[in-house]
């Protein structure tokens, strides 16, 4: 009884220094940027030694990316809870699900933290951050595949349709509507979500009888 309460409290303690560091890095990221920012400040920032750090995270852009997927989990999370209780509008719940992953992101992290994350994977797209990017996106189609079969909306052709490359093609065209909002430093979330969310409808009354 005694081993099993000593255990929970070293991994309750090893999640909370986990937790300060990600945050320390995450404020140091936004004031210094990344580059700037050195393992040892972060570890400093979170009252920590170096090799600590280290010891959680191999390097800057391992906390860039776990920093990334915590706050694109909390949204996943939520929403494959909200697929048990969805609208009659599979429309609605999309876009719903869509403009939260974009405020989330943009809570996560400003614009120029996203466009060097971007901009890593434009320069190394055979490294290991790419790979790890890589399966953020794709845990994020997975998310969408769900609420598209879930929905199970009846297509305009009677026949049935491939959720997975429905699910790819929504989640490519907000991207590419996302990087743009980031390289346009003027641009509100406002009107990007009044730019993408008409898109979507539009694309799902052409496949969709009752979406």
């Amino acid at each position: 009884m005694v081993q099993k309460a000593t255990a929970g409290l070293r991994e309750r303690q090893k999640q909370q220094r986990r937790d300060a560091i990600m945050e320390s890095a995450r404020t140091l990221f936004e004031r210094l940027g990344i580059e700037e920012c050195s393992m040892a400040m972060i570890a400093a920032a979170a009252g920590v030694s170096t090799p600590t750090v280290f010891n959680y995270f191999g390097s800057r852009d391992e906390l860039l990316l776990a920093i990334i997927f915590q706050g694109h989990q909390k949204a996943i999370d939520h929403y494959r809870t909200h697929i048990q209780r969805q609208s009659d509008s599979l429309a609605d719940d999309l876009c719903e699900l869509l403009s939260d992953l974009t405020k989330r992101s943009l809570e996560i992290f400003s614009k120029s933290v996203w466009l060097y994350a971007e901009s890593t994977a434009i320069r190394y797209p055979q490294s290991e951050f790419v790979q790890r990017y890589s399966q953020i996106d794709a845990t994020l189609i997975r998310t969408i595949n769900e609420m598209l079969v879930a929905h199970a909306c009846r297509t305009r052709r009677g026949g049935r349709f491939d959720a997975d490359a429905l699910a790819s093609i929504i989640y490519n065209h907000w991207l590419s509507h996302y990087q743009a909002c980031l390289k346009d430093e003027t641009m509100t979330l406002e009107t990007h979500l009044a730019r993408i969310l008409p898109e979507i409808r539009g694309l799902l009354d052409l496949i969709f009888e009752n979406a």
